[in-house]
């Protein structure tokens, strides 16, 4: 991804690593780091000559990985019924999400950039019943 400003962003992504599902993150800037690690069942650590690591695999499928998270938004969203209040997470927020796996997908496909705005044209409806 290009942002304005000449600031880039990469993403690898591998769903069969052999040492289980990856999903690892890091944001480097001139002012400092973030990283996160993987969600592992628990943190225990083996040591030995021969290996050092975690002692389980990390979590293998998206409701053990993501359980918190899936319960949060649940509550948030039926809270917002019950309190005819906005939800957090809005169909905007699904269709950039979509737009920017579908460019990643073509990026990887076509061995290119891909600017949002190609697959926009391609996925947004401005009203369901010109779509």
């Amino acid at each position: 991804v290009r942002y304005p400003g000449g600031v880039n962003a990469m993403v690898d992504v591998c769903r069969q690593s052999s040492y289980g599902y990856d999903q690892r993150a890091e944001v480097l800037g001139t002012s400092g780091m973030i990283a996160t690690d993987n969600v592992y069942p628990n943190t225990a650590k083996i040591y030995k000559n021969d290996f050092t690591g975690n002692a389980d695999m990390p979590f293998d499928f998206f409701l053990s990985r993501y359980f918190e998270a899936y319960v949060t938004e649940t509550e948030a969203f039926c809270k917002s019924l019950v309190e005819d209040s906005p939800v957090p997470c809005t169909g905007i927020d699904g269709l950039v999400a979509l737009v920017m796996s579908l460019a990643a997908d073509k990026s990887a496909a076509e061995g290119r950039w891909v600017k949002f705005s190609e697959i926009i044209e391609q996925v947004y409806c401005s009203s369901p019943t010109e779509c």
